[in-house]
């Protein structure tokens, strides 16, 4: 009698802990949230006459307001969550990879402070289209597709591939390769400084940004399903009013506390062909195609094009105008023509 009442007693003492255990974490990460929230508020009070093309949002001077762009690209293995670095990105890229695995290209302006990004993986051919259309942009990256590193070297991109640019780069031991390769903005800095001087990576055009939020229907949710393992979803945070990620059902979190939200998420549909028995792909992003622009806790629908490999892709709504888009965070995905999101109103 005695044994079973004490083996009742560590049960419940366990179901206890576990449940003590839940709410902490849940105290835990809604305390982060609003702390995010606090300093979003904090910094949208100062007033600015000049804006940033790369985000839309405020700078302190003129020449601030085309930054040199710096690209990396970013793991999104399973094993390679979660990453650091990638909440602080202005502008991220997400397209399938092999297997239906996606990969990041992050975008940051190359004065941005950040302590560690990554981990840094390897580049592939249609990325560059996307980071030809931001000037001679610094590419960080470790290796690539044997066309993607064909190209870099014929369209002369300004590239610092970790094969050949070591110093720069770092590998956690504590990590698996190739899941462990980091850097820092310290070190595109000394990119920049050292040998950026012959590069005009002042001399772009950025999409259009405002507060025209009209001509959109509201939602709560968009559910990209790329591949096992690999369902996206951002939910409207009417609060905050911004997007939030989630991969796989689990909000989307990175090293040192943040989690991943967005003023806007671009849905870009595109051709997708698998070229080998590799599974490298082919992402035609040139001409057009149909595009879905969420905003503000809104869904507007309509097209994208981009007439040559270093114009600007724009966004346009049913009346063919452009997309006047949120100052602040922006990510653009990339799906196949057939994918379907599922969407919750």
């Amino acid at each position: 009698m005695f044994k079973r009442i004490f083996i009742l007693f560590v049960l419940a003492a366990g179901i206890i802990g576990c449940f003590g255990i839940y709410l902490l974490y849940n105290h835990f990460t809604e305390t982060l949230k609003e702390n995010k929230l606090n300093e979003a508020s904090a910094s949208t009070q100062k007033s600015f006459i000049y804006f940033s093309r790369l985000d839309g949002t405020g700078v302190e001077k003129k020449e601030e307001e085309t930054p040199r762009v710096v690209g990396l690209m970013i793991d999104n293995h399973n094993v390679a969550r979660p990453q650091t670095g990638l909440a602080e990105a202005r502008v991220v890229y997400e397209a399938m990879a092999e297997g239906g695995i996606t990969r990041f290209l992050a975008l940051f302006a190359d004065g941005d402070e950040v302590e560690k990004i990554g981990p840094v993986r390897s580049a592939r051919p249609y990325y560059l289209d996307w980071l030809s259309e931001y000037g001679d942009a610094l590419y960080m990256h470790c290796g690539g597709s044997p066309d993607a590193l064909k190209r870099i070297k014929e369209q002369k991109i300004f590239d610092a591939n970790e094969f050949y640019w070591g110093d720069f780069y770092w590998r956690e031991k504590n990590q698996t390769a190739p899941h462990n390769i980091y850097t820092r903005s310290e070190n595109w800095k000394k990119i920049w400084e050292n040998y950026g001087d012959e590069k005009d990576g002042q001399s772009w055009d950025g999409w259009k940004f405002g507060s025209d939020f009209s001509g959109g229907e509201k939602i709560k949710a968009v559910k990209i399903k790329y591949f096992p393992d690999y369902e996206v979803e951002w939910k409207y945070n009417e609060t905050s009013e911004k997007f939030e990620r989630f991969i796989n059902g689990q909000e989307h979190w990175v090293s040192g506390g943040d989690f991943i939200q967005s003023d806007d998420v671009i849905i870009q549909y595109a051709q997708t062909e698998i070229l080998d028995e590799e599974g490298r792909r082919e992402i035609k992003n040139l001409a057009g195609g149909e595009a879905r622009v969420l905003r503000n806790g809104e869904i507007i629908k309509g097209t994208w094009k981009k007439e040559s490999t270093k114009t600007r892709t724009r966004f346009y709504n049913q009346n063919n105008e452009e997309i006047i888009l949120t100052p602040g965070r922006i990510w653009v995905e990339v799906v196949p023509t057939e994918l379907i999101l599922e969407i919750t109103k």
